[in-house]
């Protein structure tokens, strides 16, 4: 496989991680949430969420859940490419 191919190939899941980070991040504003508040909310550490809007973790699904929960709107939303 060639480096090029493989870079596409693992780009779709960096890409899917920046989206999300960046809606989560756009979300807890909105609401007006310390990164403290939010935490609390869902039972995740700062630093976890942290690294989930800068595009460094991509949460599983129990998490997205938890998250969009507590940002007010729902999974399908959070994880939409759009």
């Amino acid at each position: 496989m060639s480096a090029l191919m493989h870079d596409k190939m693992s780009q779709k899941p960096q890409n899917n991680k920046i989206i999300f980070g960046l809606k989560a991040r756009q979300l807890r504003m909105e609401l007006n949430l310390s990164f403290a508040e939010l935490a609390e909310q869902t039972g995740m550490s700062i630093s976890y969420l942290n690294e989930i809007e800068n595009g460094k973790k991509y949460p599983k699904d129990d998490k997205i859940a938890l998250l969009s929960t507590a940002l007010k709107t729902t999974p399908s939303e959070m994880i939409s490419a759009e």
